[in-house]
């Protein structure tokens, strides 16, 4: 017997290369998510170390055989009886790999230092980055192979809104990526992240200190190797607001201090071939306004010329008519000018819509007159949604070099904007990396409601682009961090692609869904009781499911919260 010795392996019941139970010694306690080593003595072998985890501790009174008998034993003493408690430990390792089953009656070991790495196969892990801590308050780490791409890329991450706090692990996740350089290796060079602020403020803040920050969570943080304090790169991107003239407003309430507005000229809406993020609603293509879509942004970028005098602004023009189409042109009188999306979808009206006169089969193909109509109603949708982020003068769009992180906040878009904006940005970050060809600099994307983008029926542009970064993103080096409430709703393609995976505070019917089968049935059961700040972490170097707690974030995540002092409280912890 040692100093961590906690009990015997159970000799009345069978014991597995899977399970095994123990019975603790009477001065000795497990509880959930202890992890516990037991050696056995394998003949003509020698020794072998089966590591588990607890996931279930139970008690009984020995020689109880009715309900009642529990008050003759425990309060009247006329009755003999042992009260006993118990363990159910899952296997998570064998060492060597010699699968046998425990011995009963074998003493069973806290998992301590480096038997607790063992058990947790951080010492098999190319590159383990604390990201939490167990119930025993030591770290516990995800293994970075699996995550940027090396061996497994992406993260998604599910729960219930507002309990889960599936943000908040994301963010305090790149926080830790982005500060642990020693960690990351080559990847920490020139990292880049974009996250899309989809509902309230709440990111709008990252770079300032929170007023309900304390030293013991400084302490946390400071356990896990990193400094306690806000992202300090941080820029912040918002949408103009409505009629707000030449000079471009961002469209926030709480923050405008440090916030730059973004919009898109026609020029870049042209060339990007953004128009098919204007139909990003997945009943779109179960017609043929997919079809008709393709042969106008298709004509749109064989037409535009350039306006001279006139940044971003367009004309479109027959290419037989024009000597040098890479030459702005000076507009003809009558000519239209497309300096905004209305005067774009006036401009392409002319050339398919049937009340103008005879559609142009270059631009529409051969369908009916009802589907081209269909397809204007909803350019002139989107123009009511989202027409002021496109305006011709100089470029506004999102820089993603001025800092490590890029916050874009599309809380104030309609539902079709959100999705343009994503798109738009998806197919910017998409297109730089398939343009090098190289997985370095990693560029991590943060995307909070991905069911909404990429929906498990239906298609579109959005969906097909975060599908192709699920399938292909980690070998270019872009990684996805998705987080939803339900994980039933999402692709099958995106959530098959995530070597990670996480989940907090789970609907009771929502855990049952096949998309959590990863998850033990007990740990099934715990998520739906879970309280913000603990997870259930799965990775593939670990073969179950760790539960594991996150430290509060140093950062402000309302104006409320946001820390005025000039005196650092932590200065000299």
């Amino acid at each position: 017997m040692t100093e961590n010795s906690v009990g015997r392996v159970l000799g009345t019941q069978h014991t597995t290369t899977s399970e095994f139970r123990i019975v603790l010694d009477d001065d000795q306690y497990l509880q959930l998510d202890d992890l516990v080593v037991v050696r056995t003595q394998v003949p003509k072998y020698g020794e072998v170390r089966t590591y588990g985890i607890v996931t279930e501790v139970e008690a009984i009174y020995e020689g109880a055989q009715f309900e009642s008998d529990t008050h003759r034993i425990a309060a009247e003493g006329i009755l003999p009886g042992a009260k006993v408690r118990s363990a159910r430990v899952q296997v998570t390792r064998v060492d060597p790999e010699l699968w046998v089953s425990t011995d009963p009656g074998e003493v069973a070991e806290r998992a301590r230092g480096a038997e607790r790495d063992k058990a947790l196969y951080v010492d098999e892990m190319g590159r383990p980055l604390p990201a939490g801590f167990g119930r025993d308050g030591e770290p516990i780490a995800i293994d970075l192979d699996f995550f940027d791409g090396r061996k497994g890329g992406h993260m998604s991450i599910s729960g219930i809104s507002g309990v889960a706090t599936k943000t908040s692990f994301a963010l305090f996740f790149l926080r830790l990526l982005s500060a642990r350089p020693d960690v990351l290796g080559e990847g920490a060079a020139n990292l880049r992240i974009l996250v899309f602020n989809v509902k309230g403020e709440d990111l709008l803040w990252l770079d300032k200190p929170n007023n309900a920050f304390t030293p013991d969570d400084a302490a946390k943080w400071e356990q896990l190797g990193v400094e306690p304090a806000p992202f300090p790169s941080v820029s912040f991107w918002a949408p103009p607001r409505l009629h707000s003239g030449d000079v471009l407003v961002p469209d926030t309430g709480g923050r405008q201090e440090g916030v730059d507005a973004f919009a898109w000229t026609p020029r870049e809406f042209v060339d990007d071939g953004l128009l098919r993020f204007l139909f990003t609603d997945a009943g779109d293509f179960r017609n043929q306004l997919s079809f008709i879509e393709e042969r106008v942004r298709s004509q749109l970028q064989r037409f535009a010329i350039d306006v001279d005098g006139l940044p971003g602004a367009l004309v479109l023009r027959d290419p037989a008519d024009v000597d040098d189409p890479r030459q702005p042109v000076v507009a003809h009188r009558g000519e239209r000018v497309i300096s905004d999306l209305r005067t774009m979808i006036d401009a392409i009206a002319e050339y398919v819509d049937p009340e103008e006169g005879a559609p142009d089969q270059r631009w529409t193909g051969r369908v009916q007159g009802g589907t081209v109509s269909a397809f204007l109603r909803r350019l002139h949708a989107a123009e009511q949604r989202l027409g002021h982020m496109i305006r011709a003068g100089d470029s506004r769009r999102i820089d993603r070099a001025a800092a490590q992180v890029t916050v874009v906040g599309i809380q104030s878009l309609h539902d079709l904007g959100q999705r343009f904006v994503v798109g738009a940005m998806l197919a910017e970050t998409f297109d730089e990396k398939e343009h090098t060809g190289q997985r370095l600099p990693l560029s991590v994307v943060v995307l909070d409601e991905l069911n909404k983008y990429a929906p498990r029926d239906g298609s579109s542009p959005l969906k097909a682009m975060l599908v192709d970064i699920a399938q292909r993103g980690r070998s270019l080096g872009v990684i996805l961090v998705g987080a939803q409430q339900t994980a039933s709703r999402v692709a099958p393609e995106v959530m098959e692609n995530a070597a990670i995976r996480v989940a907090g505070r789970l609907d009771a019917a929502e855990a049952e869904r096949p998309e959590y089968g990863w998850m033990l049935p007990s740990t099934r059961a715990r998520a739906r009781l879970f309280k913000p700040g603990t997870m259930v972490l799965s990775q593939p170097s670990i073969p179950v499911p760790i539960v594991l707690q996150f430290p509060f974030p140093p950062w402000a995540t309302r104006k409320e919260e946001v820390d005025t002092t000039d005196v650092d409280p932590f200065d000299g912890l």
